[in-house]
């Protein structure tokens, strides 16, 4: 669960950012398409006070009074002609209004008059570039920037004809925050006015002029580098710096600029909406899925408890079934199968009980069915002496308990040396070494396991001496050679056993060891002795006449 709501906050966060990244790059997208047609609005803006003011100096040039006046002056140098001219130019200043001075330029570069209380009469004009340039001017005009009084100014420069030039007059507007503020107005970007690397005017309060004024001081504001993004006090701006209009000198410059944060303004609303839906989403989900996972959690882990317990051999584990869902039956099959693994268990364990361990596995493990297979294997008969007169003197129930400590002994030596106890007959056992599961050594085995048997009578008659009983004394008899092991008996009850002449033949050895002629308590065929793959101490009997068997057969004592 935690894997899914981290996932789903990573495609949340992803989602964020790539919405973020949208709007950064619509904002930037908008601001560069209205930056170009702001930088087109203030060239309308100049150019229409350019005309303004060429028209106003055209009329001043085109006015009789003013030009005889001029006449006067350059005649007679009078100070009252003088006086007369400087209150023309200040009339005609204060009736275009945009204008922030009027000068009187005489053709060799001479200020004759002006409204400026710091021009002098007769001074030279240090900045003659723009007279130059009038003068290749088709139409006699021509505009540049200047710095006066520390403040720029555009001036326009037009001939006073009389009819022919006889003077410059030159008018000029004030670069100021006036005009930056005009200019935010119809475009709604922030304006500063740059002269020679200077800041001049501005619509920014005085904080952010000064991080904007140490900008410009390193250079950093050039016309016609493009689109970037600045810092005044904590705030992003984007914007630009253009070039100005009607300055072929190129010592002005334009910088506008742009919030970024008032532009993002609208697509913030929508990041925080969008914040607010996927903690909305987020925390449902956390919500949800809690309840959801604890749901599939805590059945999964009743079932992971139960794997466990059946992995441990506990088959009574059950885990409860709540719902009726896709865990639920999971867990109902889960119950199921323990049960069965229950009923396996009991019927194996029952089934191990009543046959050989190793029969019992391959009856478990393999189909059962009628038929059996031939294979080598050695047989051995165990019988109990004198079994028939003592059972007179005992009680049923004693018997069988005297008789269970007996074959317990027994079928402990024949499974402690790999054979498997076919089947008790009274007071008699016969055992098989090389089947079901085959082994090379199989006749070592029986011998070893007689030798097994006897030892344990031995401990058995000790503890039946200290409680007055007679001791056990057992016969045994083995054979060896090619039988046929399998499920024998009816289509609907079997019995796993081994049939053959060396299954007879076991018995009948047996039967020998009662004889005192060969005074052996374990005799085996010459076959078994043909079989070993290991050293075994044995007695030759000779050959001797067998019931059931057409010739004598050579036996040997087991000692």
């Amino acid at each position: 669960m935690a894997v899914i709501l981290l996932l789903l906050a990573a495609t949340q966060a992803a989602t964020f950012l790539l919405v973020a990244a949208a709007s950064r790059r619509a904002a930037r997208e908008r601001i560069a398409v209205e930056l170009s047609e702001a930088s087109r609005t203030f060239e309308r803006i100049v150019e229409r006070r350019i005309r303004e003011l060429g028209r106003a100096v055209e009329l001043l040039s085109s006015d009789y009074a003013f030009a005889s006046t001029f006449t006067q002056l350059r005649e007679s140098n009078s100070a009252v002609a003088r006086a007369t001219l400087e209150s023309a130019l200040e009339n005609y200043r204060g009736r275009i209004g945009s204008a922030s001075f009027l000068r009187l330029v005489s053709l060799d570069y001479k200020l004759l008059a002006g409204t400026e209380r710091s021009a002098s009469a007769g001074a030279g004009v240090s900045d003659r570039a723009v007279f130059a340039a009038a003068e290749d001017s088709p139409d006699f005009e021509a505009t540049a920037v200047e710095a006066r009084d520390g403040r720029a100014h555009l001036v326009v420069v037009r001939p006073l004809l009389t009819p022919d030039p006889a003077a410059w007059i030159v008018v000029g507007f004030p670069l100021d925050d006036a005009l930056a503020g005009e200019f935010r107005e119809l475009s709604d970007f922030e304006t500063t006015f740059i002269d020679k690397g200077r800041m001049v005017a501005s619509t920014f309060h005085d904080a952010l002029r000064r991080d904007l004024a140490g900008g410009i001081a390193r250079g950093g504001e050039r016309a016609g580098a493009g689109l970037r993004e600045v810092r005044l006090g904590s705030a992003p701006y984007l914007g630009s710096v253009l070039a100005f209009p009607g300055d072929p000198d190129h010592r002005a410059a334009i910088v506008v600029l742009r919030s970024l944060d008032t532009e993002l303004a609208p697509f913030r609303k929508l990041e925080n909406v969008l914040l607010a839906l996927s903690a909305i989403a987020l925390g449902g989900s956390a919500v949800v899925g809690f309840f959801v996972a604890r749901g599939v959690a805590r059945p999964a882990v009743r079932l992971a408890e139960g794997v466990q317990k059946i992995e441990r051999g506990d088959y009574r584990a059950r885990v409860p079934v709540e719902t009726h869902d896709e865990l639920g039956r999971l867990a109902g099959a889960f119950n199921q199968m323990a049960a069965g693994l229950q009923e396996r268990d009991k019927v194996r364990d029952i089934l191990g009980k009543v046959v050989s361990p190793e029969i019992a596995r391959e009856l478990m493990n393999s189909e059962v069915a009628l038929g059996g297979e031939v294979l080598e294997a050695s047989v051995l008969f165990t019988d109990l002496r004198g079994f028939t007169a003592f059972s007179e003197t005992q009680s049923p129930q004693a018997l069988v308990s005297q008789l269970n400590v007996y074959f317990t002994a027994i079928t402990e030596a024949v499974e402690a040396h790999g054979g498997i106890v076919d089947k008790y007959v009274g007071d008699a056992v016969m055992a098989v070494f090389g089947a079901p599961v085959r082994v090379p050594d199989h006749a070592d085995r029986a011998v070893e396991a007689a030798l097994a048997i006897l030892h344990a009578e031995e401990r058995l008659n000790g503890d039946r001496a200290s409680e007055g009983l007679p001791p056990f004394r057992t016969g045994i008899g083995i054979s060896a050679g090619v039988l046929v092991a399998g499920n024998i008996g009816s289509a609907t009850r079997h019995n796993y056993t081994v049939i053959g002449n060396e299954v007879n033949l076991a018995s009948r050895l047996e039967g020998l060891t009662k004889s005192p002629e060969f005074r052996a308590r374990i005799i085996c065929s010459d076959a078994v002795r043909e079989a070993f793959q290991r050293p075994h101490s044995l007695r030759d009997l000779g050959e001797t006449e067998i019931r059931g068997k057409a010739r004598s057969l050579r036996i040997w004592a087991v000692e």
